[in-house]
């Protein structure tokens, strides 16, 4: 953090009364309800019929009277204190020294997971005989630039919004039927490397997830609609948001010569296109079937350092380097850049209703440069994605028609699409969205289910977006908020704002809103959710001047209760995963995050199936644990950050925690992937990968900051509970940060006044000295040679 921006008054709001100790009342019990275990149901079990349909206000109502009726068990944890015990008995639970670190880390009989082969085994493909309906590449399985497209095709384009930010962008015509009764066409592919020798074994095993606790039954299949319950009237030449629309009707009769594939993957959006990529590169036969709401469905859009990291790992582990790309904004093609944009920071801007913003209530973390962190404009990025994944070998049809209904079973599944024509696959992977056709096979109970700690959201792109810092001076210490992500912060909920293209600080630049309310305090207040919008940003003075002239291109968007979770994600042959079995809060990154992460673990463990031959529910019950266990820590972020958003101080106190959450992810998991390349091709390469350890991470990890973690997130739900006073809640998450021996001193973490994050060439060295003479030796292995701090960093 800068180093001269420190001033008084830094608090901010005025503090609660409380006592000595800072609690508000007593306050039997601890945090939210305990997690129950869903009913096991045989899948393929037929959905039952005649239930009235229930809507996501159904769905809360229902939830709140289940929290209410069940009492909430004593907090498990520690009790809280001031200073460091607790995070300090986590550091005094860890060796001090290498040799013991040695002891501990030697190898031993373990069970190994995918690995990426060498580039030696790697051979040129050959496109399948008879497909001639896309050039071939004229140098083998990839084109001689790393990352720019040379394939000759042009990025589709699958959205409405930027007319004046990109020429053309089309790969993907409108669908046409089948011509009579001639076979369906063959589905294009790419050059396709040949299959090759991999390493991948069994991923790590682990017991069955715990689902938490569902309100009461829903009619099964009753789902989130794809693209919000209610969307304004588009403008003319834009796609309108679908308000929950049925799969579209297959075209009228049955296909003819399908192809066979060894896996499907059900929506070619950037999870999809990913997967899809990965795995045609380890010579698995893989067809990429576009989904109806691909294209339509608000997504992620931003990177943090440690999306960065994962987007790094899929690219060396899986030999696919394209997909580095994704986190080093830099070696994006120049069509993807272009409407794209570099984020250079991150900023909060706490307001509150009929006042002004006050200068001292303002964070911002600038982003280190070596990343180059992201805005992703999802359509032209998605669009990229799928040509990479058609390049390294994915089947994709002609005209990429959309899905309608997936029949068969498992090893013989038939993916019937809109023009008529037909797809089978011995696995399949959905990630097509909310309205999954595979959920119905999960059982009779429902399909998704709310998440405990949910709010509603509002989506739009708009044009016309007056820049903030003409408004709220980011100062001194600080950056022109256009720069990066911007989060407008107030009590109940956050705003963010995401500007796209080359240039940003204008009015015409395009900029991506996503609002996250908490109903309790925010319900809403207009059928329409421009209205909605509208009202809401007159209540704070720079943010009705900030939208005064603004005009949606595309249109708005909104769900009552946005966040879900599947309650069931494995059956025979096939398994839900990404946007078809939860959908988090855009916030922090968490979207694109998820994401890229689902996508590293699934990878692993169809690799280690296709070898073999293994498709059952059981070999992917580790896979479903895994996936649970991320849904429940976004799940805990979402709570802490809307439980912090109730004063200044505390959210101060608690975006400091999350950056070290990214901070040290980042460190940590490039540590543990080059250890792992380190070893060489072995067969237990991988294994320190895909295992939790706490606070949603799933590779080693200092044992302090977890604690850290766990003891902020406890102290927001005292909060909640209004068993302890904002105030004093901040003060103790400062005190953590000042005393903890992780965190490196010179960034002013426990400093409430010292606002600015600035990563400076000086402050990296001073970090690598501080780290080599006083950090903790795991931590010390993340900030030495390797690692992101040094100015010049192996990638």
């Amino acid at each position: 953090m800068s180093e001269n921006s420190k001033g008084a008054g830094a608090d901010g709001s005025s503090g609660e009364p409380a006592g000595s100790d800072g609690s508000i009342g007593e306050g039997a019990g601890g945090p939210g309800a305990g997690a129950g275990v869903p009913r096991a149901a045989a899948a393929g079990v037929p959905a039952p019929r005649g239930r009235r349909r229930v809507t996501p206000k159904d769905l809360l109502a229902r939830q709140a009277r289940a929290q209410a009726r069940a009492p909430e068990p004593p907090d498990p944890g520690p009790a809280w204190c001031e200073g460091a015990e607790t995070v300090g008995a986590a550091e005094s639970a860890l060796p001090p020294d290498p040799a013991e670190e040695a002891v501990r880390a030697a190898p031993g009989p373990a069970p190994a997971s995918a690995a990426a082969p060498r580039a030696a085994d790697r051979t040129p493909g050959r496109r399948p005989d008879g497909d001639r309906s896309r050039p071939a590449l004229a140098h083998g399985d990839r084109p001689t630039s790393a990352h720019p497209d040379s394939d000759g095709s042009a990025p589709a384009q699958r959205g409405d919004d930027r007319s004046t930010l990109a020429g053309t962008h089309g790969d993907r015509p409108t669908p046409t039927g089948p011509d009579g009764d001639r076979p369906a066409p063959p589905f294009v592919s790419g050059p396709g490397p040949a299959p090759r020798r991999t390493t991948a074994s069994d991923p790590q095993e682990g017991p069955r997830p715990m689902a938490t606790a569902s309100p009461e039954p829903q009619a099964h299949g009753t789902r989130p609609p794809a693209g919000g319950t209610r969307a304004s009237a588009p403008d003319p030449g834009t796609a309108p948001v679908p308000g929950g629309a049925p799969r579209p009707a297959r075209a009228p009769g049955p296909a003819r010569n399908v192809p066979r594939h060894k896996v499907a993957v059900l929506g070619a959006h950037l999870g999809g296109g990913m997967l899809a990529a990965v795995l045609a590169r380890a010579g698995i036969d893989t067809v990429l079937v576009d989904s109806p709401h691909d294209a339509d469905v608000p997504a992620g859009e931003t990177t943090v350092p440690y999306t960065a990291e994962v987007f790094e790992l899929l690219a060396r582990r899986y030999d696919v380097p394209e997909l580095s790309a994704l986190g080093h904004f830099g070696e994006l093609p120049e069509d993807v850049r272009r409407t794209s944009g570099v984020k250079r920071s991150i900023g909060f801007v706490y307001a509150r209703p009929g006042s002004r913003v006050r200068p001292h209530q303002v964070v911002q973390f600038n982003v280190p440069s070596e990343h180059g962190e992201s805005h992703l404009y999802r359509p032209d990025v998605d669009a990229w994605v799928h040509r990479l994944a058609v390049r390294h070998g994915a089947k994709a049809a002609p005209n990429r028609p959309v899905l309608t209904d997936v029949t068969g079973e498992a090893g013989d599944f038939v993916v019937e699409l809109a023009d008529g024509s037909a797809v089978g696959a011995e696995f399949v992977v959905d990630m097509s969205g909310p309205d999954a056709p595979l959920l119905d096979r999960l059982g009779p109970e429902p399909a998704l289910r709310p998440l405990r700690h949910s709010s509603r959201v509002l989506t739009a792109h708009l044009r016309g977006v007056r820049p903030l810092e003409q408004r709220v001076d980011p100062g001194a210490g600080g950056t022109p908020w256009t720069g990066g992500t911007t989060q407008v912060v107030f009590p109940g909920g956050w705003m963010q704002l995401v500007p796209f293209g080359e240039d940003r600080t204008g009015e015409g630049a395009l900029t991506s809103v996503a609002v996250s309310l908490d109903a309790k305090q925010w319900p809403q207040r207009s059928a329409s959710p421009e209205e909605d919008f509208q009202h809401l940003v007159r209540q704070f003075p720079d943010l009705a001047w900030q939208f005064a002239g603004a005009s949606a291109v595309r249109p708005w968007a909104s769900a009552e209760s946005w966040q879900y979770a599947a309650t069931r994600t494995v059956g025979d042959g096939f398994v839900v995963l990404d946007r078809s079995a939860v959908r988090c809060d855009f916030t922090l990154s968490r979207d694109v995050t998820l994401t890229a992460e689902l996508v590293h673990e699934a990878a692993a463990h169809l690799i280690a199936a296709a070898r073999d031959g293994d498709w059952s529910a059981e070999r992917f019950r580790p896979l479903e644990t895994f996936q649970a266990t991320l849904i429940e820590h976004g799940e805990r972020l979402l709570r802490s950050a809307l439980t912090a958003t109730g004063d200044f101080r505390l959210w101060n106190a608690f975006c400091r925690v999350w950056l070290l959450h990214s901070m040290f992810a980042a460190l940590s998991l490039k540590r543990a992937r080059n250890d792992a390349l380190a070893t060489g091709d072995r067969p237990d390469q991988w294994r320190e990968l895909g295992r939790h350890r706490g606070a949603g991470l799933w590779f080693p990890v200092y044992a302090g900051f977890v604690a850290l973690f766990d003891d902020t997130d406890r102290l927001l739900r005292q909060v909640a509970d209004q068993r302890l006073a904002p105030g004093a809640a901040a003060e103790r998450i400062f005190g953590q940060l000042r005393t903890a021996s992780f965190v490196p001193p010179l960034f002013g973490f426990g400093d409430p006044a010292d606002r600015y994050y600035n990563f400076t060439p000086l402050k990296r060295l001073k970090v690598l000295l501080w780290a080599k003479r006083r950090a903790p030796h795991m931590v010390q292995r993340v900030l030495t040679p390797g690692a992101t701090v040094l100015p010049s960093v192996e990638r």
